[in-house]
This record gives C-alpha cells, structure tokens and sequence, in this order.
C-alpha cells in the first residue's frame, strides 16, 4: 500500500541564535585595506564575521574561536597573518599512511588558500599570508571555509583511520528524551524514504525522484543534529542521489544504498554522532525576501508545482513543497518571524493526506512570499517611507 502522508516532527537540532552582521563594518574594512592599514583591516573583518565577541589586538595577542568541533587560532607573526586548525595527531594506534593520503588528496587541492599541514605527528589546517595582501574578502572566505572542513572530517578520521584528535571542541550530547525522539525520527524517516522510493520507482518520473531525494537529505538536516561519521556518509550519499546532473537510475541505486546504509546504523552509533555543536560563524546561508518569492512566490518552480495540482498529482505536488520548505530550514537561517512561519505551514500538513497537505501548503507558501518575499519587503519599505512623511 502506497504511503499516505508524512510525518514533520519538531527538530532537535537548535537553532544558532547569532547576531547579525554589520555590513558596514566589512565595508570599513575594505577601507582600512585600501588605506595601508592592514592590521586595523583584519580586526575590522573579525568584528564582522565575529559580531559580538571580542576581537584583541593581533599584535599583543592571539584569538581563538569555536566553530563545530573545531577551534580556530589566529595570530600575527611578524608581518604574516596565521590561522591554523588542529585536525588530528597520529599516534601509535593510528592508520598513519592512510590518513596521510586522504589529509594530503582529500582536503588539499591546487589553488585552495589553505593546505593541510604535519608538524611532527600533528595534522592541521593552516592559512599564512602577507598582511600586505589580506583582503576582507579573502579572509572572510577562509574563516567561512577552513573550520567547516575540520569539523566535516576530524570525527570520520577518528572513525576511519583510528587518530587521535588532542584540540577538538567537545560536542554536547543528547539528552535521554531528546535521543528517544531522535531515534523514532531516525526510524520513520528511513521508512518514509523507502516507501517514497518505491512509489518513485513505479511512477518512473524523474521529478518525483528529485523530491524524494532532496525530502531524503534535507528532513535529517533539518531535524537532527548530526556529525562524524554518519553526518559524512550521509552527506557522501546525498551528493549521488541528488545530483539531477546523473542518470535516474544511478541516483536511485544511491539512494537505496543510503536507506540500507543507514538502518544498519545502531543505536550507540547514532548516539555517538548526534550532539550540540556551538558556531561563532553561521554555518547556514542567509536567507533573502528574494530567496523565499523564487522557491514559494511566482517562480518557476510554484508555477510547475500548480500545475501538478491541477492534474490530481497530489502526492508529487506535496512531495515538492515540503521539500522546499525544508530546504530552506535546512540550509538558511531567517528571522524569528520568518522561521516560525515556514514552521507552521510543516506543522499544517504533518500526518495529513498528499492532497490536502498539497492545497494548503502550496495556498500557506504563497501567503508567506507575499508578506515575507520580495514583494512584501517593498510593501514594508513603503509602509515606513509613508509614516517618515506622515511624521
């Protein structure tokens, strides 16, 4: 019997209360750069991507900060600037060659601005380069790019190759209740997945594989909070089974290797890979008004989703909007406003039938881009345009 509906639980997975960036402060530093003042140039950049911690002056000083399991050290030497991330040590235990070979092709690549590092038996990410030529922009990429890696890789090394890891930043772990829950969304996700991926493979539509897919990915991004080494073979999958550029049937067989990969996984498994991590950086993407009216608005992609609704194709058209809304959760971060929104219209088709969850997500989406889209961040530029003149 075909799936009925699916099942939208509250995440786990907290949301990173970070405060938003001055953008002024990344232009200033652009100016500081372009004046000679480099020192002062960095610090401006920190305080940006950095806001509300503390920024001391490199000179006197390092600076350290937490992103995932990965802690970031920063300093001056001489008229270089230095970031470094530990990754691993080798110990008697490890798989030295190994892991060697995957730190030195895996996480190293020609024109990458920082490159893995050994110092005696310690594996780290490191950046060094002239004051003279830190542009913000520069330094922005690398601060946003370098402690991702460590913390997407440092686990799985542990795992894979049996290193130790001597400066990693401790991952808090579930709480007895919060673990119960994750197991029974761990549970009826993979069985949601399996049930939609024989449905996909009866309907044989190429589009209704690409919704499975990305629902497949982005519910477990949205709900649980994962890393190491589930979060990477996860992850590993994922960029098979949604890669639209591939043959259907290769992202299928990807697919059903992931769902059979994953429910091999054991309870202490999962335990071990599930925690709350601290970020100092946003690890999400920021969401725009213009994101939210292209994926729920007047685009092309709402336009085709109508017209799977107005065929009876209920069950796809659903499919696909629940996918969106938790691809944008998944992937942005967005105003309380806005997040508890997109929360809500998941909360309205939670457990409801494919076409009454397909009417009132695609009649709630629609809502949403009109206050919250571009079209509504206008009506609210003008609302307060006519109440400066008002005054």
């Amino acid at each position: 019997m075909p799936i009925a509906s699916l099942q939208l639980p509250q995440p786990i997975r907290r949301r990173h209360a970070i405060a938003p960036r001055d953008f002024g402060r990344r232009d200033r530093a652009i100016e500081l750069y372009e004046a000679g003042e480099f020192h002062d140039s960095v610090c401006e950049t920190l305080a940006y991507l950095l806001p509300g911690q503390g920024v001391p002056d490199l000179r006197r000083e390092a600076f350290s900060f937490v992103q995932g399991s990965a802690r970031v050290r920063i300093h001056i030497d001489g008229d270089e600037i230095v970031l470094c991330t530990v990754l691993a040590a080798l110990n008697a235990d490890s798989q030295a060659t190994a892991a060697l070979r995957f730190f030195l092709t895996r996480l190293s690549s020609t024109g990458q601005m920082f490159q893995p590092r050994l110092r005696g038996e310690e594996i780290s990410l490191e950046f060094r380069d002239q004051l003279a030529l830190m542009h913000p922009t520069k330094l922005i990429e690398v601060l946003q790019r370098m402690p991702m890696e460590a913390d997407s890789n440092d686990s799985w090394m542990v795992t894979q190759f049996g290193v130790a890891i001597p400066d990693r930043e401790p991952i808090a772990p579930l709480e007895d209740e919060e673990f119960a829950r994750a197991i029974e969304i761990w549970n009826s996700h993979w069985n949601a997945v399996d049930e939609l991926i024989l449905e996909s493979r009866r309907r044989r539509s190429v589009r209704f594989l690409d919704a499975v897919g990305s629902f497949a990915a982005y519910h477990l991004r949205y709900t649980l909070p994962l890393f190491g080494t589930i979060r990477a073979r996860l992850n590993e999958g994922a960029d098979d089974f949604t890669d639209r550029d591939e043959h259907p049937n290769k992202r299928d067989s990807a697919l059903a290797k992931c769902i059979k990969d994953m429910r091999r996984c054991s309870e202490d498994e999962l335990r071990q890979c599930l925690g709350h991590a601290t970020y100092a950086i946003n690890p999400l993407q920021e969401g725009t008004p213009s994101l939210l009216t292209s994926t729920l608005g007047s685009g092309n992609r709402m336009q085709t989703t109508g017209e799977l609704r107005a065929t009876g194709r209920s069950m796809e058209a659903a499919l696909e909007l629940i996918s969106d809304y938790l691809e944008l959760l998944a992937h942005y971060s967005w105003s309380p406003e806005v997040e508890s929104a997109l929360r809500v219209g998941l909360n309205l088709v939670s457990g409801k039938a494919w076409r009454e969850a397909a009417d009132v997500l695609w009649n709630h989406a629609n809502a949403t881009s009109r206050v919250f889209g571009s079209h509504g961040e206008h009506d609210r530029e003008d609302e307060e345009t006519e109440a400066h003149y008002d005054a």
